[in-house]
């Protein structure tokens, strides 16, 4: 076949490709409800299931997702565990950009992100993402409102406390779409990988950003690197990872207890429940560096 034949068909595959991904959608059927106090996940999850056919109330899912009244805090797989008692499959993956959110969303799956609540909070938030056009994205916000609208830059600077975290949860039927929106990050150790590589850009970029090194700690964690993955994580709390954090993530406390700091996770973990007492997943960790220790 000639040169001139190959350039035809890459140029086809484009126009093809470009064409298959619109330059805007907006999802209809999103149900909207303002948050009650720390209720963005149950919020979320009213959200999700609604588009997808089911209707729930913000108590009926606080209740059922949170540990103990006024719980502050609901994770991801909890989240995804919940969706899950209604049929709806989830992936959790990190490492997101507006690529693939365009991608599932163009698709029909509303996408939830975790991020900063606001810039200068330290607070973490759940938004489902619904819509976008060029330059920007469209956001059901359990607390700023039902049609948040947030750039491209805006939506990355918020993301990436939190390593560009993302939910996508779907029918089982329709999992085939889901993987042909996510490619190769469909698959959790691709996953990884992308996001390690991602990381290791992001604190070669921005050495004094403790949140690059917490997402690069904990995709060297999730490859299997507990030893190194300590060390990365024990830089991202040098540099100033807030207290607050550590209610939303604690892998830092897996690297430290599978490396055997002992000292260190209990060091952090009592600080933690100094604030958050009741936190079920850091009275875990302590426990553990506590027997270990012979406390």
């Amino acid at each position: 076949m000639s040169r001139t034949f190959f350039l035809l068909l890459a140029g086809l595959t484009l126009t093809a490709s470009a064409a298959a991904a619109p330059a805007s959608a907006n999802l209809q059927n999103i149900r909207h409800e303002y948050q009650g106090p720390d209720n963005c996940a149950p919020v979320t999850a009213l959200t999700v299931l609604g588009y997808h056919g089911t209707r729930v109330t913000q108590a009926s899912a606080a209740a059922a997702m949170k540990d103990y009244p006024g719980d502050p805090q609901v994770s991801s797989l909890e989240l995804a565990a919940y969706l899950g008692r209604f049929g709806l499959r989830s992936v959790i993956r990190y490492a997101g950009d507006a690529d693939v959110l365009r991608e599932l969303v163009s698709r029909g799956f509303p996408v939830v992100v975790q991020q900063r609540l606001k810039p200068g909070s330290n607070v973490a938030h759940f938004r489902t993402v619904y819509g976008y056009s060029s330059g920007s994205f469209l956001l059901s916000d359990p607390l700023r409102g039902p049609s948040l609208r947030l750039s491209n830059a805006e939506m990355t600077e918020l993301w990436r406390f939190y390593n560009g975290e993302y939910l996508v949860a779907y029918p089982p039927a329709r999992e085939g779409e889901v993987r042909a929106a996510m490619g190769e990050n469909f698959n959790v150790a691709a996953n990884w990988r992308n996001a390690r590589q991602l990381g290791e850009q992001q604190v070669k970029a921005r050495p004094s950003d403790p949140y690059a090194w917490w997402g690069l700690a904990k995709a060297t964690l999730r490859l299997g690197d507990a030893e190194t993955a300590a060390g990365q994580f024990d830089r991202a709390v040098n540099l100033g990872v807030p207290t607050i954090y550590y209610l939303y993530r604690q892998e830092a406390f897996e690297a430290w207890t599978q490396a055997g700091w002992y000292t260190r996770t209990l060091q952090i973990t009592e600080r933690a429940l100094d604030a958050w007492p009741k936190s079920k997943e850091l009275q875990k960790f302590r426990d553990l560096a506590g027997q270990a220790l012979g406390d």
